[in-house]
């Protein structure tokens, strides 16, 4: 084989590769996704509260901001964004990505929703 030949072989390979990895990494680097919101029977700063108050329960780094809370997992993360509907009611919306299983960022909504709405646990005296 010519000399000529063999590089425009190998430059063929060398493009064909790096189109098969462009077109396969950003499939794989794309984390699953999922939201919910819930009418909650307290202000923003009452959603604010419950959000702190759960991700101190699940042990996880933190973020805050001025109306929202985000949390991170070795595998994903979530944000709670706390927005004021009325006077004494707030709207939790919710995101939570995974980076392998929409089933489990969509189990994690509901079980964030779930808690955000039953409020301050009750102290047993």
């Amino acid at each position: 084989m010519n000399r000529h030949l063999l590089h425009r072989h190998l430059g063929a390979i060398a493009l064909t590769s790096l189109s098969l990895v462009a077109l396969t990494l950003p499939a794989i680097a794309r984390p699953e996704i999922a939201s919910g919101d819930q009418l909650l029977e307290t202000n923003v700063e009452g959603c604010l509260s419950r959000a702190d108050r759960l991700i101190d329960d699940l042990g996880v780094e933190s973020d805050q901001g001025s109306i929202d809370r985000t949390g991170y997992f070795e595998d994903g993360s979530f944000r709670v964004l706390c927005y004021g509907a009325g006077d004494a009611n707030s709207l939790a919306v919710v995101f939570a990505t995974h980076d392998q299983s929409a089933e489990i960022a969509s189990n994690f909504i509901q079980m964030m929703l779930s808690e955000l709405s039953q409020g301050e646990p009750v102290s047993q005296q």
